[in-house]
């Protein structure tokens, strides 16, 4: 198994694969890593249980934060990061939003300018990761649960220039909508975020900018929960 995160990442699990292969998992089961060890533990629970967990979790009080960043590229030890958006939640809907453009010191290469629209003009002057990572991690909190598309992307670049400051790396546990959307529509054949929005008449109103990606990603995850429970009430009913 390749090196985790540094987190606590709840991942859904297909069916038949016993083992998750890259961190990648399967659909029926969710694995709970916690990488701050570096071991992890398995919680077989089924999926529809989970599922109400996090329902329940939702309704009872737990506080969420859908998380997305723009990068520099696809590798965390080399790459940067050149935007965050953060959208905490919680049962009664969004609480506050956090986005900053980020300084990555390095030059932005020209698909990842034409993929977000973010140019060197526009990091020229911001601040660094160093400088708005106490805010982000305020603003984030060790408590809240952390919601990404393709969690580990996010979570390892942030991991990444926490331990470039020699910090601690995130501690809270987080959901990966990417694995949760392909058991809650097997049917699809992609399942990008800009794809799920599209299905669930979610508005875009910028894609690949980090808060709008994130705002797009609360309402992705809510619509799995929706859809799957009410998938389950109706199998229940019929059977």
């Amino acid at each position: 198994m390749s090196p985790l995160p540094h987190s606590a990442i709840i991942y859904a699990i297909e069916i038949g694969n016993e083992k998750a292969e890259n961190n990648v998992c399967t659909f029926t089961q969710f694995f709970v890593f916690n990488f701050h060890f570096s071991i992890y533990m398995k919680s077989h629970l089924h999926l529809l249980n989970d599922y109400r967990r996090m329902n329940r979790l939702l309704q009872t009080g737990a506080i969420f934060c859908a998380l997305d960043t723009e990068t520099t590229g696809l590798k965390p030890a080399e790459e940067r990061i050149i935007e965050i958006g953060a959208v905490k939640f919680d049962k009664n809907g969004e609480i506050s939003r956090f986005s900053t453009l980020v300084n990555p010191r390095v030059l932005i290469p020209s698909f990842c300018q034409e993929l977000t629209g973010i140019t060197n003009k526009m990091v020229f002057g911001e601040r660094e990761f160093s400088e708005i990572a106490d805010d982000f991690l305020s603003f984030l909190g060790e408590e809240t649960i952390i919601i990404a598309h393709n969690a580990q992307f996010d979570l390892r670049f942030v991991n990444a220039e926490l331990e470039r400051m020699n910090r601690e790396p995130l501690p809270n546990k987080a959901i990966d909508t990417l694995r949760f959307s392909r058991w809650s529509y097997p049917e699809n054949e992609h399942w990008t975020l800009q794809f799920l929005a599209n299905q669930l008449k979610i508005e875009v109103k910028a894609a690949h900018r980090a808060e709008d990606d994130a705002r797009v990603c609360r309402e992705v995850f809510l619509c799995c929960i929706r859809d799957t429970l009410d998938r389950q009430k109706k199998t229940d009913i019929s059977s």
